[in-house]
């Protein structure tokens, strides 16, 4: 991604920055601007699963920029780990209160938020899910985003993965590329009910083996 792409979506939401050669500087913090890679799809993927890009107001004006990652300690230490090497940002795993063995990554950067808004991630509630298109019409780079969709939001079983979401076309994308791209076939989703609500599944064969980031 240009760093003058993340540049100009800065000056849009009025956060004071400079370019300085592959990183940007904010009052507080220097960002470094990836490239895009199979690491930064393996993130997309996680944060598609199990994260989420927020802002909120500041008591002192203008708003506070967040990209979140929750899961147990252990699954969240290669994400930091991928984080503070792509990114340069020294980033915590803490505690969330609200459960009982979940932790959270909790990346307060306008400029890291502003990267992954404009890679195709939702801002807020995750709702009509698509597969960002630049991961779409690459399979080394799907490949990536599926390890991290699955490391959040599936399980696997017997070289099965069982992958389950709200959004039923967003799974219909996922078997129109696993057949595009690796010629898995998965069944169509399928529903079932937890808690009164509607949940969509679908179950293929395992090929995304650990590592691929």
């Amino acid at each position: 991604m240009k760093i003058a792409t993340v540049s100009k979506f800065l000056d849009g939401i009025k956060v004071w920055h400079k370019v300085d050669e592959d990183f940007i500087r904010t009052k507080r913090k220097r960002i470094k601007i990836p490239k895009i890679n199979d690491r930064i799809a393996y993130l997309v993927g996680a944060i598609t699963g199990d994260g989420s890009l927020t802002t909120c107001k500041r008591k002192a004006g203008g708003y506070y920029y967040s990209v979140r990652l929750w899961g147990t300690k252990k699954k969240l230490a290669d994400k930091r780990a991928l984080l503070n090497d792509l990114f340069y940002w020294k980033s915590k795993i803490i505690k969330d209160k609200r459960e009982g063995n979940c932790y959270c990554i909790n990346v307060n950067s306008a400029a890291v938020f502003a990267y992954f808004v404009l890679l195709g991630l939702p801002v807020g509630k995750k709702r009509k899910l698509t597969v960002p298109q630049f991961i779409a019409r690459n399979p080394s780079l799907f490949r990536a985003y599926m390890l991290g969709l699955i490391e959040t939001d599936g399980h696997i079983s017997k070289l099965r993965v069982h992958l389950k979401q709200r959004d039923e076309d967003f799974l219909k994308e996922l078997v129109e590329l696993l057949k595009k791209h690796f010629d898995i076939k998965s069944n169509p989703p399928k529903v079932n009910y937890t808690e009164g609500k509607p949940y969509y599944y679908i179950r293929f064969q395992n090929v995304f083996k650990p590592n691929a980031t």
